[in-house]
C-alpha cells in the first residue's frame, strides 16, 4: 500500500498496521474463548428453559462487553502514546503538527 510517505514513514505505518492486526486477532481469540467457555461449562442439558438461556446470554454479554471495552480502552491508550511520540519528536524541531479528526470518521 502506498500512503504517499517516504520509504521510512511508509514502513512505520505498515509496522503499526501489523501491530494493530496482531492485537485485534488476540482480542478476537479472547472473545471466541468467552463463547467456548460458555459452551463447555453451561451447555450440559438437552433442553433449557427460557430463563436459563436468558441467564447464560446475560453472562456472556457481560464477558464480551468487558473484553470489547477493555480493547477499546487499550486501543485509545495506544493511539495516545503514538501521538505523544510523534508530537515529542516534532517539538524538538519546533514543529506544530495538526490532526484532522473528521478524517477519522471515514
Amino acid at each position: 500500500a502506498d500512503f504517499g510517505f517516504n520509504e521510512h514513514h511508509q514502513n512505520e505505518v505498515i509496522n503499526y498496521m501489523r501491530f494493530a492486526r496482531s492485537k485485534r486477532a488476540l482480542r478476537l481469540k479472547t472473545v471466541d474463548s468467552c463463547f467456548q467457555d460458555l459452551k463447555d461449562s453451561r451447555l450440559m442439558e438437552e433442553t433449557y428453559t427460557v430463563d436459563e438461556v436468558s441467564d447464560m446470554l446475560d453472562g456472556l454479554q457481560v464477558l464480551v462487553r468487558g473484553e470489547v471495552e477493555m480493547e477499546l480502552i487499550n486501543t485509545a491508550h495506544t493511539n495516545v502514546l503514538l501521538l505523544r511520540q510523534l508530537f515529542s519528536q516534532a517539538e524538538k524541531f519546533y514543529l506544530r503538527l495538526q490532526t484532522d479528526i473528521s478524517e477519522l470518521e471515514n
